[in-house]
């Protein structure tokens, strides 16, 4: 009979402790390979130098996530060069990361602003309405959801009993909870349903259209929040959600042509962006806020602009930059 100890290793080991010396398809590369494998794609180093670069990987941006930008540049077809990139300097590739953490902070603030006018407008609309006391709504709210849901919106309470900016809320209210401190405890994706559902008991088709605003805008969050790069995707040319009827109409009275608007509408994270921007102006009426956020859309204008010379040969990117500026200019 085998010995115990190596049926175990053999029948229980754990995938995840295989051999370190296994082949893998994209191995690890220390910045000095990094340089070399971006050369062999056709990567140039006449603005930013090998040993600028080399520095730039090792402290302030992860391979990975810097190359994820590659995708916005043409690969070359035939020639001796066949499969490198056309006209891709590394700085490009700093610049496009540049742009794209402006791009996240300058957005998220704005984000939150959009969230708390979100529920400044539920709670207006529940202090104007006789029929509503502001208790009967969240209890109608949690009853109208299924078994699965209502568990999902119970836990979520209740772990806000482990918050200290919101326990002592729970204690006080867990029994008998009015819609003003139900929207301080729930997260952004608990807001946009029981925006919905408040949409659907007051037969308010526009609150209902906002609804589908906010769950762009909660995506777009997720994507700031989470550090992702918001640019990469700007090549696709379809995207499975239908553009809001209300940002539609906000497009078209821009500066934007038709066929400039119909064919960024397309790509997903154009037609994210451009409706949050228009949510923004949808739902958030503060003079401080706006203020905040005009300072911000003109530096992150700035800053799509400054280096503009790097995309005069990708129209992919400089047709984005410039539909992106002129919704800034006519919203902000």
């Amino acid at each position: 009979m085998e010995p115990q100890s190596k049926r175990t290793t053999r029948a229980g080991a754990d995938p995840r402790k295989a051999d370190a010396h296994m082949e893998h398809a994209k191995p690890k590369l220390d910045p000095e390979a990094q340089i070399d494998h971006l050369k062999r794609k056709g990567v140039g180093f006449n603005i930013t130098s090998e040993a600028e670069a080399m520095l730039y990987l090792a402290d302030k941006n992860t391979f990975f996530k810097l190359i994820s930008y590659r995708k916005l540049f043409p690969l070359r077809d035939g020639g001796a060069r066949d499969g490198e990139y056309a006209n891709l300097e590394f700085a490009y590739l700093q610049d496009l990361a540049s742009v794209d953490q402006h791009m996240r902070y300058a957005f998220l603030p704005m984000t939150l602003d959009i969230e708390h006018f979100a529920k400044v407008k539920v709670v207006s609309r529940v202090g104007s309405n006789a029929g509503e006391d502001g208790y009967s709504i969240v209890a109608d709210y949690l009853s109208h959801l299924t078994p699965a849901e209502r568990k999902r919106r119970e836990r979520e309470l209740g772990m806000a009993r482990f918050d200290p900016c919101s326990s002592d809320l729970v204690e006080k209210y867990c029994d008998d909870m009015p819609v003003w401190v139900l929207l301080e405890l729930v997260s952004f994706g608990t807001l946009i349903d029981f925006y919905l559902f408040c949409s659907q008991r007051w037969g308010d088709q526009a609150m209902a259209e906002e609804h589908y605003l906010l769950r762009q805008v909660k995506a777009l969050r997720n994507s700031a929040a989470h550090s992702s790069n918001m640019l990469v995707g700007l090549r696709e040319k379809s995207t499975p959600l239908a553009t809001s009827k209300t940002v539609s109409a906000a497009v078209a009275r821009t500066s934007l042509g038709k066929r400039a608007r119909s064919a960024k509408m397309r790509n997903p994270r154009l037609q994210q962006m451009a409706t949050f921007l228009w949510a923004y102006n949808r739902f958030v009426v503060g003079d401080t806020c706006w203020e905040n956020a005009k300072e911000s859309m003109a530096k992150l204008k700035g800053k799509i602009g400054e280096h503009s010379e790097y995309y005069e040969k990708n129209d992919t990117i400089r047709s984005s930059f410039d539909f992106l500026e002129k919704l800034l200019d006519a919203w902000f």
